[in-house]
């Protein structure tokens, strides 16, 4: 059975050309989301222990506000953006959900024109979704819309969400650029953790 990763592909030879350059480069843009993806988790992090923390000095110190104001609001942008910038990356490093049992037990023929098709369906999937956020951040931008609590213009977050659904339709795309180039899939040395984690 054929490994479609590049952490068993030690005696191959490293991929060349189109397709190659855009993984490449798909690689890197996912490199920097998951860079900002972690950057958000560290804010909700800080963001629910202030909350906490003022939430108890609040009982006792009665100048203490019981809150942030905007900590729920916030936490929302902050988990959406990092769950779409994070999915590039890892989508590349082989730790998304899947179902194997079809891929291991069937032939490699079988297994690449599994992996073609659900790139081709993922980025389909995954460019209108892009698109669709980008028409709504800027219908969301003229209108001047802002958030009941603590009116963040919402074309803010939006943003930032349309810019990870980016970046996960571009890992797709070379994804399946690469399928189809015959080169392996995924790179298990970028991700985090492994995928049993």
């Amino acid at each position: 059975m054929e490994n479609l990763s590049e952490g068993s592909a030690a005696a191959r030879p490293t991929p060349r050309g189109p397709a190659a350059a855009l993984q490449g480069a798909a690689d890197l843009v996912a490199l920097v989301g998951a860079w900002g993806a972690g950057l958000c988790i560290v804010g909700l992090t800080l963001l629910v222990l202030a909350d906490i923390l003022l939430a108890f000095f609040s009982q006792y110190l009665h100048f203490v506000p019981s809150g942030t104001g905007v900590g729920w609001e916030y936490s929302a942008y902050l988990m959406g953006a990092a769950f779409l910038l994070g999915s590039g990356m890892t989508l590349r490093a082989g730790l998304q959900l899947r179902v194997e049992l079809v891929m291991s037990a069937g032939p490699r023929w079988l297994a690449r024109g599994l992996e073609i098709v659900s790139a081709a369906l993922g980025t389909a999937v995954t460019g209108a979704l892009t698109l669709w956020l980008f028409n709504f951040t800027l219908r969301t931008y003229g209108y001047g819309e802002v958030s009941q609590e603590s009116f963040t213009p919402l074309w803010i977050p939006q943003a930032v969400l349309t810019l990870g659904a980016g970046v996960l339709a571009l890992q797709m795309l070379a994804r399946l650029v690469s399928a189809l180039a015959g080169h392996a899939l995924d790179n298990p040395r970028l991700g985090a953790a492994s995928a049993i984690e």
